[in-house]
């Protein structure tokens, strides 16, 4: 980090030492332009990428994947490329494209990037998910595990919580979750996966509580439609049942998640022959 942050430091600090010498045989005021010109130069080598970034979330929204995950792509590649933007195109690359190349990215090209402290953490946790998805599972929930030693932080918890459940390592998931929920009860993803782990242990009550409230907020994400759908269809709520699971079929699945849109595919036909029968 302190090696790119000199390099800015240099190049900026001879744009001014060559626009002053300058100064003395051109004058001042062409001295100022060629500085001015210098400068659009350097925010020109050092900025284009985010044009990239502009183009692949405006992708993203409309729902383009490929298209995103190209612009992500290129601008993760560029060596002014910052952490939010090599997570981004991490994630991205997970879930729309090769796995192997995500990994191929850390090993290759993460060491020459700038990478600050306070975004250094969730940068490491996504290396973990990418760890989780292309070799080693247990070896990803060891680095989340050492990385809460030293900093307690949400997406830590997120991140751990999940992939204990879907480890089905669910005591110990248990014991994390509990602490995630006392340290940020607030968040989404750790109240579902607080209900995830209490349906799990078959605490039904316990986590309809927890996932009703978030289909109220309409959360772009399956788990709570697919379980409480499953907990309506064991109450005989057939049709409760059938429309949360189609709500669930117009969501994306998560990157890290025991549920997938064949999980919930099944689980509708199922509800739906039950209904059928239940006439």
């Amino acid at each position: 980090m302190r090696k790119n942050l000199n390099k800015n430091t240099i190049i900026l600090l001879s744009i001014a030492a060559i626009s002053l010498i300058s100064s003395i045989f051109i004058g001042m005021q062409l001295a100022i332009i060629l500085f001015l010109l210098l400068f659009l130069c350097y925010l020109i080598v050092t900025k284009k990428h985010y044009i990239k970034v502009f183009k692949g979330t405006k992708a993203y929204k409309l729902e383009d994947y490929q298209t995103a995950l190209e612009c992500y792509r290129d601008a993760a590649m560029s060596s002014w490329a910052n952490a939010p933007i090599i997570t981004n195109y991490l994630i991205c690359e997970l879930k729309y494209g090769k796995p192997s190349l995500a990994q191929e990215y850390i090993n290759e090209n993460l060491k020459s990037k700038i990478v600050k402290p306070l975004e250094s953490t969730n940068l490491e946790v996504t290396k973990a998910i990418v760890t989780w998805k292309t070799s080693s599972k247990e070896e990803a929930i060891n680095s989340l595990k050492n990385l809460l030693e030293n900093n307690k932080n949400t997406y830590i918890y997120e991140t751990l919580t999940s992939l204990l459940l879907c480890s089905n390592r669910f005591d110990e998931a248990n014991e994390y979750i509990t602490e995630a929920m006392e340290f940020n009860s607030d968040n989404n993803i750790i109240k579902s996966n607080y209900a995830e782990i209490c349906y799990k242990l078959k605490k039904f009550d316990e986590a309809k509580k927890y996932f009703e409230p978030l289909i109220d907020l309409n959360v772009r994400f399956i788990e709570p439609y697919y379980y409480t759908a499953l907990i309506e269809n064991k109450n005989g709520n057939f049709e409760k049942s059938i429309d949360l699971l189609r709500k669930a079929q117009g969501l994306n699945e998560s990157l890290v998640s025991l549920i997938s849109q064949n999980d919930v595919e099944q689980a509708l036909n199922s509800v739906m022959v039950k209904s059928l029968n239940s006439i």
